[in-house]
């Protein structure tokens, strides 16, 4: 097969996000960039023959990474039925009703729904009335709750003296029946029953997720697990073919570790396409369904939320997973859950050191400040999704008004230390990169005043976060989140500059993936 030509970008701007100021074009070569500069340098470096792509006007940057994601659930909920916009369980199922009506046979799944925002209590019943005898699975918007049919929980082997999961609960009425909505890993325990898809049909997928991900600017994702195994092929499948539109780095549950380690495996195994991710933990659950481990009681019932881990048990696992050769990364929303990490990570320092390996905070929603300085002393990656901010900030007001100013700490963690990676937790939150950018840049929600002005943090952080921080967080920053020689000719076209905070909103034109397109608007 012959190498494809030389391929020339020249565009108003071109941001190699290196110290370098913008230059004019850049010379891509086999999938790498050669060289960035002058567009009389890059001429001269350029093979007889080299193909040109003009950009007048436009800006090029690195290509993003999302640094959250779950790859087939995107895929799967795209195809479900929307409830984010549902402002009652009536309402929700109405739709389902709808879709019962185009469907006739098989489950029925929905997904984005917000307890908060509904007007009436989660029942099954509704759903039994909207699709009379048919399984019915929703998901709600943070992933941490869902309501089940009758059917659904019939199939799932679930009935009213089924003892709750470990770490989830299946919620019950004064006389101890099931009302189908369902906490944590009662949704995973329902879900099972699913069939899943033939081999085929998750290939498409996931190239319909790659191509929703391409329209955003996004060229690398890191995937986190929580998914069954088959998906877990079929994004290594995927992602191993050049075809397919994403680089993927992919998490495995922390409770393989064993199996991985025998198998072989370890962060960074792969190629330059697909690459085994860290090991990923659960530390506790997520503030809209009251189960982030907090501090402090919080929430109308004054809990503290859900740990999933009691300490010795996450040290010794965390502990195991470097060990074994893995990068940890933890799911940590409330203060509680995070500060349990950190002992953790301290406890097990000398040994992640040793190995190269950097641990990772997933999300670090809430943080007490002596834990920020911590986070910030180690180097670790604070993960985070500012889009995650939007939705939380009527919650973050109403449960925690006495310690709001801890929420969603960017500024903070970036002056301790810690290497700022963003991205969307999709399909909790979609993968709207720019959207992102402005929350953080806000930390507000449209229209709204900022949740905590102090931890607003400037435009080229955030694009640093989901490019050079990103990459950093997965151990790519000499190849990926930047335009110079040798890294990754992943590079996004977008319609304004999106470092110039006075300028127009950019829009994406193109997403380039190794010097070839993923996405043409």
């Amino acid at each position: 097969m012959t190498a494809p030509a030389d391929l020339i970008v020249r565009a108003e701007r071109l941001y190699a996000l290196t110290s370098r100021p913008p230059v004019e074009a850049m010379l891509v070569r086999a999938g790498r960039v050669v060289h960035a500069g002058t567009i009389d340098d890059v001429r001269a470096l350029a093979a007889p023959g080299a193909r040109t792509l003009e950009a007048p006007g436009l800006t090029v940057t690195p290509g993003f990474h999302d640094a959250h994601v779950h790859l087939g659930y995107h895929g799967l909920e795209r195809r479900q039925v929307a409830l984010a916009d549902t402002a009652s369980l009536a309402e929700a199922a109405e739709r389902i009703r709808q879709a019962a009506a185009a469907t006739p046979d098989g489950w029925l799944q929905g997904s984005g729904f917000s307890v908060h925002r509904w007007s009436d209590v989660p029942h099954r019943d509704a759903l039994d009335a909207a699709a009379p005898g048919r399984p019915v699975l929703l998901r709600s918007q943070d992933h941490h709750a869902g309501l089940a049919s009758s059917e659904a929980l019939k199939l799932a082997g679930v009935t009213d003296s089924t003892p709750d999961p470990v770490g989830g609960r299946f919620e019950r009425d004064q006389e101890g029946r099931l009302t189908g909505y369902l906490l944590e890993s009662a949704v995973a325990e329902v879900a099972a029953a699913i069939p899943p898809l033939a081999a085929p049909q998750m290939r498409e997928v996931l190239d319909e997720a790659a191509a929703h991900f391409a329209s955003m600017g996004v060229t690398t994702v890191h995937h986190m697990a929580y998914e069954p195994s088959e998906h877990a092929r079929a994004i290594a499948q995927a992602a191993s073919d050049p075809s397919f539109g994403l680089r993927v780095w992919s998490c495995i549950p922390q409770e393989h570790l064993e199996a991985a380690r025998d198998a072989g495996l370890a962060t960074g195994i792969g190629g330059d396409r697909y690459q085994v991710g860290g090991a990923k933990f659960f530390l506790d659950g997520a503030l809209g369904s009251m189960t982030a481990a907090m501090l402090a009681p919080y929430g109308p019932h004054g809990g503290v939320g859900d740990r999933m881990f009691e300490p010795e048990a996450l040290q010794e696992r965390v502990h195991l997973a470097v060990a074994s050769g893995f990068t940890p990364v933890a799911h940590a929303i409330g203060d509680d859950a995070v500060r349990m990490l950190l002992d953790a990570y301290e406890a097990t320092e000398p040994a992640w050191r040793a190995a190269g390996l950097t641990p990772r905070v997933e999300h670090a929603q809430h943080v007490h400040p002596d834990d920020v300085e911590r986070l910030g002393r180690m180097g670790l990656v604070a993960s985070m999704q500012p889009l995650h901010l939007v939705f939380d900030v009527p919650t973050v007001r109403a449960l925690l008004a006495d310690r709001q100013d801890r929420a969603y700490p960017f500024r903070s963690l970036q002056a301790a230390g810690a290497t700022l990676a963003f991205g969307s937790d999709t399909p909790v939150a979609p993968p709207d990169v720019w959207g992102s950018i402005v929350a953080a840049e806000t930390h507000a929600a449209p229209g709204d005043a900022p949740l905590n002005d102090h931890e607003r943090i400037d435009r080229m952080a955030a694009v640093h976060a989901y490019t050079q921080g990103a990459a950093q967080a997965i151990a790519w920053q000499h190849r990926s989140g930047r335009l110079d020689a040798m890294s990754d000719a992943d590079f996004v076209l977008w319609s304004s500059d999106p470092l110039d905070a006075a300028g127009p909103n950019p829009q994406v034109q193109a997403t380039y993936l190794a010097g070839e397109p993923t996405y043409e608007a």
